[in-house]
């Protein structure tokens, strides 16, 4: 079985559960070495649903990955640097991607961080 269900470890949100499934699913988190995956569905205070996860190093440098839906059934992609600077957490943002379609997820994150999502 290669996709993971939502009954897998966590609960995952079923919007971020899709996400994951257009990246790869469990292939992409085998070949990526993505982890630590963080979601929120939505909800009054927050409209549009996300996943994020930590990366591995990779050619630009950036070590999180977040992709927002947004009400235009697209996404909104954010590869950035993230560390901890004197007790605060600093935010580098390297490159972000409005516009894009579930499709081009894949393609999207291997032209950024030079890994392959499947084989």
């Amino acid at each position: 079985m290669d996709k993971p269900t939502p009954n897998d470890g966590p609960k995952i949100v079923e919007e971020a559960y899709i996400i994951l499934l257009q990246l790869g699913g469990r292939r992409f988190l085998a070949m990526t070495g993505a982890n630590q995956l963080l979601a929120a569905g939505r909800t009054a205070a927050n409209p549009n649903p996300w996943l994020r996860m930590n990366l591995r190093r990779n050619e630009a440098g950036v070590n999180r990955l977040k992709i927002t839906l947004m009400p235009t059934d697209t996404y909104t992609v954010e590869f950035y640097h993230q560390q901890l600077v004197d007790c605060e957490a600093v935010i580098t943002r390297k490159q972000t991607f409005d516009l894009v379609y579930g499709e081009d997820l894949p393609g999207l994150f291997t032209s950024v961080t030079g890994y392959d999502t499947h084989l």
